[in-house]
């Protein structure tokens, strides 16, 4: 009997032994499915961020481009580019971009502008949506309730000015553009805010002609250094220029004296100053001390030789073209070549040429126009902002009637709208 229950004792214990193992092989199989779940989990939750991101990068992207930019996308052209041209900003404008082909997003209502995304259709990333606006890649203009009434109102968008402290402000700069951003990556969903605005650029002016060689200025040319609106209109010359100065002497409003530049400089050589050409500024209309300092590109536009040359690089033009309208950088290398001329036409930034260059005609332009070589202004050609040459003779202006006014918002405000966007914030809103 003894002998018997020791056999069935041992036969038992086989048994919950191979019961505890197999409990053990269980659970170390469900371990192992739930970490490669949560594995997978985690996988798709940083593609979801990731995803997010290149949403956000679309966005800013397409506030930077030149409008119009056309492209062919999906088998459609659409302009690609995004940018709330009301001045000042419109508090309610938002821009949708939704995933679909060109020609298939939501109607927009008032107020908002809705687009494609540019992305192609065969790898789509889902960071936004095909019709729902709610979870549509969107962006809008930052915005502070000032009076608490809850209503978006003129005066409340937030602007960005990196020359003031704190930077953001309600008067001056560049709006700051909030991107809302809803992506997925299977059954992951990620939601971010990123807030960017234009790359702030403070140009170092110290002149509305600056010159490293001499002068010959004749005929009835203006050139003024006091600070003008960036709304004065083209052709405006001394005194009728004297009404959109905000500087100078009174009665002008908003007067400032501490924004004026001088007239004309030059590092020394002389300035020929003939026939009835009129020549303002503050402290005084002319300097030709030989202590004056030339300014390279990159140190007139306060950047980086780095940073100028990713602007090059992206030139938005690199000819010029007689009628022709060229908003944006336009980079013209003509070294060592014939002369560059631009009779009529004009634009809206900053003209860089590293040879000699002419405007002629009804040449308009407002921004930087900055030569490397001799320039001749002629004509009826008028500039709303600064000129710069560096030149290789004694003489780079004569003849005709033109005119140079010097404005600070013209120069800023022409090579900020073309100089991409930065981001100053990020957050995440769900998805954690």
């Amino acid at each position: 009997m003894i002998g018997s229950n020791e056999h069935g004792f041992g036969l038992v214990m086989a048994i919950l032994t191979t019961m505890v193992l197999f409990a053990f092989g269980a659970a170390l199989a469900f371990l192992a499915r739930t970490d490669v779940e949560i594995s997978r989990h985690q996988t798709l939750h940083v593609e979801a961020l990731y995803v997010a991101e290149a949403g956000a990068e679309e966005a800013l992207h397409r506030l930077a481009l030149t409008d119009p930019t056309m492209v062919t996308v999906n088998g459609a052209s659409m302009n690609a580019a995004i940018r709330d041209t009301v001045r000042p900003c419109d508090p309610d404008w938002r821009a949708r971009i939704f995933l679909c082909a060109p020609g298939s997003e939501p109607m927009a209502p008032i107020g908002e502008y809705h687009t494609s995304t540019i992305q192609s259709s065969a790898t789509w990333l889902e960071y936004s949506s095909a019709a729902d606006a709610n979870t549509a890649l969107m962006i809008e203009h930052k915005w502070q309730d000032l009076d608490g009434d809850g209503v978006r109102e003129d005066g409340e968008i937030v602007l960005y000015d990196a020359a003031k402290y704190p930077p953001e402000n309600f008067d001056t700069g560049s709006p700051v553009e909030v991107v809302s951003v809803v992506a997925k990556s299977a059954t992951a969903e990620r939601t971010i805010k990123v807030e960017a605005t234009r790359f702030p650029v403070s140009a170092n002016v110290l002149a509305a002609l600056m010159c490293d060689m001499g002068i010959d200025v004749r005929g009835n040319v203006t050139v003024c250094g006091h600070d003008h609106s960036v709304d004065t209109p083209h052709y405006t010359m001394f005194p009728d220029c004297e009404a959109y100065e905000y500087c100078g002497p009174p009665p002008h409003s908003h007067c400032d004296e501490a924004g004026c530049l001088i007239g004309i400089i030059t590092t020394g050589d002389e300035i020929d100053r003939r026939g009835t050409t009129d020549v303002g500024g503050y402290p005084e209309p002319m300097n030709t001390s030989s202590s004056n300092h030339f300014y390279t590109l990159p140190e007139a536009l306060g950047l980086t030789l780095e940073e100028v040359n990713s602007i090059l690089d992206q030139a938005d033009w690199r000819d010029v073209e007689n009628n022709r309208w060229q908003d944006g950088i336009t980079y013209i290398d003509n070294e060592g070549e014939a002369e560059a001329k631009w009779n009529t036409g004009g634009g809206f930034g900053l003209i860089y040429v590293t040879g000699d260059f002419a405007t002629e005609g009804n040449f308009r332009w407002k921004g930087l126009v900055y030569v490397e070589g001799d320039y001749r202004l002629l004509g009826t050609a008028s500039i709303i902002g600064a000129v710069i040459v560096k030149g290789v003779s004694e003489y780079a202006f004569t003849g005709g009637n033109p005119c140079i006014l010097y404005s600070s918002e013209a120069i800023t405000g022409g090579l900020s709208r073309h100089t991409g966007y930065m981001k100053i914030g990020w957050k995440e809103t769900s998805g954690l």
